[in-house]
């Protein structure tokens, strides 16, 4: 460490410097407050003021002309739809009048009476519907759905047959009351008139037909029409309750025969409203401003619309109108501001000439204070990583060597040494992945194993009011997974058990294989299922999608950050698989962890030390490139026991060099990334590939953040500290990957 302190002082320096050019300390920006360059800082603050004003101006009246424009819309809307209403209600109740007045003429003949009536039904007719332009025809019907008589037809066409129109059918039930029925095409007329009618029914009660007055929609055209002259962009539709559409104008050429079920207007209709108005969808596709109303108690609506485009480009043109009057100024006020800045800069510029020495001098010492700052925090984080890594890998490989070079030796004293190593490594990787600055390195993990070995961690977390049980299937297949993620999922799943269970209770853990269709989806083919249960409060259902979100927690403050669940959630993701949750108040609450399959390949990876003992010698030559020396002299030793050739040298550059003066290039290049010198591992590794494509490159680091840029580099990476077993094994690995050394 003290070597590579010694390297970076040059280019702390000239960072330092760089830094003081960019900073000035608060104490300069005082003593340039109070010098003559005052004056510009009011003048900049003149100029943008010249900009910011009127724009704030020109913003508040638009926002406040743009909410009156929409008030002007909505009145002229509302008083365009009283209008119409009233209209609309006249007209209808002038029908229904004309309607009543025909039950009453017809009173209770016969059918046979009134068709031999149908010479004077008709001129009866032809009179009543004479002076009301709104009626297009008028139909008297019999219980059969054949016309009577008609004020349009005499004699009535004796082939035309009404009952399966829809107002037929309603009075033909004895609905009572009048329908207004959707535009028809008129059998004889052709025309598309929407009519209103009454049944007729006998001093019996018998169905004797029904009284039909066709309205003509272009009178209510032509009235709408007036009616929105001078509104461009308002639209006028008349509608049945069910959504049907009575009249429309303008009508477009491609509008639907009925409004949608879920249209804005018709989800009040359908909720009982009378009368409503809000912003959406109008039956020709354009958005507007809506507003309806019932035509008095029938069952009918009449409504309004403005088109939002109009609306918007009456207020784009008053804004451009007052952007073409107020701009002017506002660039000339602008300009002048400019021309005084300018001048002032160049009167205040020589005073500030004499001042910057001293300025410049206070900018360096208060950078290199704060560069000793921040390098001191560096050295003490990430010099105790790397020592302690060092360290640990010391311990394990002198263990190691031990145990290799005295196959008897069993003694107390020596076990709790492999324990405390691995002990110490497992610590510090589960704190470093419990703040997420810990790489990921899955491996494969045997359930049969590993979760009963649980217990010891899991037990007092619960306390000893809880019960904790756990189950794994015999046939249950490893999993991929890193090992100090999967430990503190578990963890932060008892945690939460142990708070919803305050009196104590049951927490299970139990493993098996599921495949489809047990997975939920999008999962396909061979997993291991892990249930993670307990007896506790369970959750309530209307947060129970919500867990698994980061910073989600019911917990009091300080209690709980809400990232345990997530972290959970997060592993599952980040292994191929998926969590899910189910609860029940009161009952308790499951977790499921989903993870593929990785049957059989855990027996190929899981060695312990002594397995390595019995590993065949690799008989390989290994420049290694090391610059602590403690650490490459336990690893000579290692990789001399398993019967290697090794080159030691302390830094990458002289690795450099040392491979152009060889005629036989070693196997393998077993390098630590961080090292002084002018290059470091990392660049050795690349180096080495494009020179010597033959050599296999083997990296070592004991940085967490190094080791997924390494691996996307696509060299082999090992974490420090390594086992010796792990060494061996990587080694191996990259020498049989090539196929010329196999």
């Amino acid at each position: 460490m003290q070597r590579a302190s010694h390297r970076r002082k040059g280019s702390r320096l000239t960072a330092i410097t760089e830094t003081a050019q960019e900073l000035p300390p608060p104490a300069s920006r005082a003593h340039l407050a109070r010098s003559p360059s005052s004056p510009l800082i009011s003048l900049r603050l003149f100029a943008l003021l010249c900009i910011l004003v009127p724009l704030a101006v020109y913003a508040t009246v638009g926002a406040w002309r743009y909410r009156q424009i929409l008030t002007e819309t909505e009145v002229r809307l509302d008083r365009s739809l009283r209008i119409a209403q009233e209209h609309a209600l006249k007209v209808f109740e002038l029908n229904n009048f004309v309607l009543d007045h025909l039950l009453i003429t017809l009173a209770d003949q016969d059918e046979r009476t009134l068709h031999a009536r149908q010479a004077q039904l008709h001129e009866q007719l032809r009179a009543l519907s004479a002076d009301k332009p709104q009626i297009h025809s008028i139909w008297i019907q019999d219980s059969r759905g054949r016309p009577i008589a008609s004020d349009r037809v005499y004699p009535v066409p004796g082939d035309i047959n009404v009952t399966d129109r829809d107002y037929f059918a309603w009075h033909q039930q004895n609905r009572g009351s009048t329908f207004i029925s959707q535009p028809l095409v008129g059998r004889a007329s052709g025309a598309e008139p929407f009519g209103m009618s009454r049944g007729r029914n006998l001093a019996d009660g018998s169905f004797a037909g029904v009284v039909w007055v066709g309205l003509a929609p272009g009178y209510f055209a032509g009235v709408h029409r007036n009616l929105v002259a001078d509104e461009p962009g308002m639209a006028i539709t008349m509608l049945r309750r069910d959504g049907a559409i009575l009249t429309s104008w303008p009508a477009p050429a491609d509008a639907p025969a009925r409004l949608a079920a879920d249209s804005p207007v018709m989800t009040q209709i359908a909720a009982g409203a009378t009368e409503g108005s809000m912003a959406g969808a109008s039956v020709d596709g354009k958005r507007r401003l809506l507003a309806f109303r019932q035509i008095g108690d029938f069952q009918a609506f009449i409504g309004t619309g403005m088109d939002v485009a109009e609306v918007h480009g009456h207020w784009a043109r008053e804004m451009a109108w007052l952007a073409a009057f107020g701009l002017p100024p506002m660039i000339g006020l602008f300009l002048v501001g400019r021309v005084a800045l300018r001048r002032a800069r160049e009167a205040v510029e020589a005073a500030q000439r004499l001042r910057e020495e001293s300025v410049a001098r206070q900018r360096v010492e208060q950078a290199l204070l704060q560069a000793q700052k921040l390098e001191a925090l560096g050295r003490l984080t990430g010099g105790v990583a790397h020592d302690f890594n060092n360290a640990m890998m010391i311990i394990s490989n002198s263990l190691y060597l031990l145990k290799r070079r005295h196959p008897g030796l069993d003694l107390p004293e020596v076990e709790p040494i492999g324990r405390a190593v691995d002990s110490a490594t497992k610590l510090t990787r589960q704190l470093l992945a419990f703040s997420r600055r810990q790489a990921l390195m899955p491996q494969y993990t045997s359930l049969q194993d590993r979760l009963p070995k649980l217990e010891a961690l899991l037990g007092p977390v619960l306390g000893s009011l809880s019960r904790l049980k756990m189950s794994v299937h015999a046939d249950t297949a490893p999993i991929l997974v890193d090992a100090a993620e999967f430990e503190l999922a578990l963890l932060n799943l008892a945690i939460n058990s142990r708070d919803a269970m305050p009196g104590g209770g049951d927490f299970s853990i139990a493993a098996r294989n599921v495949k489809d269709p047990l997975l939920p989806p999008p999962l396909r083919g061979d997993f291991v299922l892990i249930e993670v249960s307990d007896s506790g409060n369970g959750i309530d259902p209307a947060i129970l999608d919500k867990v698994f979100e980061p910073f989600f927690t019911t917990k009091p403050v300080g209690e709980g950050t809400g990232l345990g669940l997530s972290q959970v959630y997060g592993l599952c993701q980040r292994a191929g698989g998926h969590a899910a949750i189910r609860s029940h108040p009161g009952v308790g609450t499951t977790v499921s962890l989903y993870f593929p399959a990785a049957a059989g390949a855990g027996a190929a990876h899981a060695m312990s030390l002594e397995a390595a003992a019995d590993r065949p010698a690799l008989s390989l030559s290994v420049l290694l490139v090391e610059d602590n020396d403690e650490v490459a002299d336990s690893l000579q030793e290692v990789l001399t026991a398993l019967n290697c050739r090794v080159e030691w040298l302390s830094r990458a550059d002289q690795a450099k060099t040392w491979l152009l003066g060889q005629q036989r290039l070693p196997d393998v290049l077993l390098s630590d990334v961080v090292m002084p010198g002018e290059m470091d591992g990392l660049a050795l590794a690349h180096h080495v590939r494009a020179r010597y494509p033959g050599i296999r490159i083997v990296l070592m680091t004991g940085h967490a953040a190094q080791l997924a840029t390494i691996s996307a580099d696509g060299f082999v990476v090992l974490p420090k500290p390594c086992s010796a077993d792990a060494l061996a094994a990587t080694l191996a690995a990259a020498v049989a990957a090539d196929p010329a050394r196999r």
